[in-house]
């Protein structure tokens, strides 16, 4: 059986939901193929067709094709479109266009839509009663090393590493940095890919490019400390901890925010530290510079906790929510 993947274009989300599990399914033995044209030959001669975040009129009349053609069709989702904040640079082409429409209308006529969370899965509920929890998972071949060392000098880095988008979720730092700065002389802040920071500028605080992929791990492997801060929202409280299971496979020690994204993953104090409001962050990110045995406990039991996130491991989820587990390769 043929399991095709229809995808917008090559991005994070494509990369994690798409690609990461069609690897490990291929694995597996199955023929896997991505496509970006949903009415391709490949596509309509498919069993099985996954369509990541369908938003286009082409996308919902493929869909209806191929459910009239008795073909297996799963709509694969990882955001809360229907909660989107005015501020995010998705929101008009979501919320002003017929994107949304489309996507609900691809909802209905699914066999089966895969999310992200169980908060997700309750929002999406209501356009189609299968709905497949899928966590989000690591590709091992990108994350199969030995975990960070502590540095050999003084030096705390504290890192965080997103994209533009998140400039809100660092707003939640604001006064934070700054507090932990003046207290601390041997810390200093790297941010990978924002192109600007909510706080006063800094000759400790470091502005470091995007980088492609195959990066990076080394990018994050330059961190001492991750944080993972998150604004509260219904629209966040639908995302996955995947940033926590990417720091965490690092070997790193993460402070995050204090909400249902993080909450089921790090146990507070165990592996991980949760921040509901400046205090704790302070208090958090202090201990762990303070106490670099700290640090080392926190990330053992974190990485403990990603190493059994990897897709390989877990990709019997994708064989039974595609109707394919029957169809697995010996392992």
């Amino acid at each position: 059986m043929r399991v095709t993947y229809v995808i917008e274009d090559i991005n994070p989300c494509a990369w994690y939901r798409c690609m990461t599990p069609g690897g490990a399914l291929k694995e597996r033995g199955h023929d896997v193929a991505l496509e970006r044209e949903p009415m391709s030959a490949k596509v309509l001669a498919s069993d099985v067709v996954v369509f990541q975040r369908p938003s286009k009129e082409a996308q919902l009349a493929s869909v209806l094709h191929l459910r009239s053609q008795q073909k297996y069709v799963v709509i694969e989702l990882d955001d809360d479109f229907w909660n989107l904040q005015h501020t995010n640079p998705s929101f008009s082409y979501w919320r002003q266009t017929s994107a949304l429409r489309v996507l609900e209308g691809c909802l209905k006529a699914a066999d089966v839509v895969t999310v992200t969370t169980p908060e997700l899965a309750q929002t999406v509920g209501k356009f189609n009663s299968n709905v497949r929890v899928l966590p989000n998972m690591l590709p091992d071949q990108y994350w199969s090393f030995a975990p960070k060392q502590l540095p050999a000098d003084d030096t705390v880095v504290i890192g965080w590493a997103g994209s533009a988008t998140h400039e809100a979720d660092l707003k939640l730092l604001s006064g934070v940095v700054e507090q932990i700065l003046e207290k601390y002389e041997r810390v200093v802040f790297a941010f990978a890919g924002m192109p600007r920071l909510p706080y006063r500028e800094h000759e400790r605080i470091r502005l470091i490019p995007q980088v492609p992929l195959e990066e990076y791990t080394k990018l994050l492997g330059t961190f001492d400390i991750a944080l993972a801060p998150v604004v509260d929202s219904t629209f966040n409280r639908c995302k996955s901890d995947l940033k926590y299971l990417e720091y965490a496979m690092i070997g790193l020690p993460v402070v995050a925010s204090r909400i249902a994204t993080y909450e089921r993953s790090v146990e507070h104090g165990a592996n991980g530290f949760l921040a509901r409001n400046h205090r704790d962050w302070v208090k958090s990110i202090g201990r762990l510079i303070e106490d670099p045995a700290l640090r080392v406990r926190i990330a053992a039991n974190a990485r403990e906790f990603a190493e059994a996130r990897t897709i390989r491991s877990n990709i019997g989820l994708w064989e039974r929510a595609y109707g394919v587990a029957d169809q697995a390769a010996a392992s």
